[in-house]
């Protein structure tokens, strides 16, 4: 092994997952039932090894409900630390899914069991308190068109 990659094995591994906010023409949030845990997500999922977070969310998008979005634009990066390591969290916006879209959503019946569109009034009765606080912020962060760093689903 070469000085290089013994230096390179060295140096610290983070997490990466992407995820993207599809939202109706009624501005619902679409939400999926995941079947590997409790709660309710949003698409999205682990990047892979020599894969872009933007490229690793059109993947999930695709694979999960079977939306084939192209043109998603990024909107916020939060870094995560908590018990299970560090992390890092993309989000995506992909817009509004079509009334005909919808119904060509069809689930990755191995991951998830549902999906639903839910008003932003109803979301955190299906969210985890730490993505949908990080979700309002990325709506904020749709409508001022800025993107935004969050940390722990704060602002710095």
């Amino acid at each position: 092994m070469t000085e290089r990659q013994e230096y390179l094995d060295k140096l610290p591994k983070k997490r990466m997952g992407s995820g993207v906010l599809l939202f109706n023409d009624k501005n619902e949030l679409l939400i999926v039932k995941p079947t590997y845990r409790e709660g309710w997500i949003i698409p999205g999922g682990t990047v892979e090894k020599n894969e872009s977070p933007r490229a690793a969310c059109i993947r999930e998008a695709k694979e999960e409900v079977g939306l084939d979005i192209k043109d998603v634009k990024f909107i916020c990066l939060d870094y995560r630390i908590n018990d299970e390591g560090e992390n890092l969290q993309f989000l995506f916006y992909g817009g509004i899914v079509a009334e005909n879209q919808i119904g060509d959503i069809k689930l990755q019946e191995s991951e998830l069991s549902d999906f639903k569109f839910v008003g932003l009034g109803n979301m955190e009765k299906y969210l985890i308190p730490s993505l949908a606080k990080r979700i309002f912020k990325c709506i904020d962060a749709i409508k001022n068109n800025k993107p935004i760093y969050l940390e722990n689903e704060e602002y710095v």
